[in-house]
């Protein structure tokens, strides 16, 4: 939003359950393929924007809330919540 950061990559994949993000993990693992993660892009420094083409894993559809505690306010949700 700041449109600080340019970055550019030739795919972008969107897995929906962990065993999906752990099998394009090691897929790019055995193939020596760079990764970055990216969440909501609401960092302000760039951390997960491509730079060189890399593979990019959006944890967007991870958005579920596993457990919500009220005693304690403790929430256990996934990475795109």
């Amino acid at each position: 939003w700041m449109r600080k950061f340019k970055g550019a990559s030739r795919v972008a994949l969107r897995p929906r359950t962990a065993e999906e993000v752990a099998a394009v993990l090691g897929h790019c693992n055995s193939r020596n393929l760079a990764v970055v993660p990216q969440g909501g892009n609401t960092g302000l420094v760039g951390g997960s924007v491509p730079v060189w083409d890399e593979v990019v894993v959006s944890t967007s559809r991870l958005n579920q809330v596993l457990s919500f505690d009220e005693d304690s306010g403790v929430v256990v949700c996934e990475a795109g919540v």
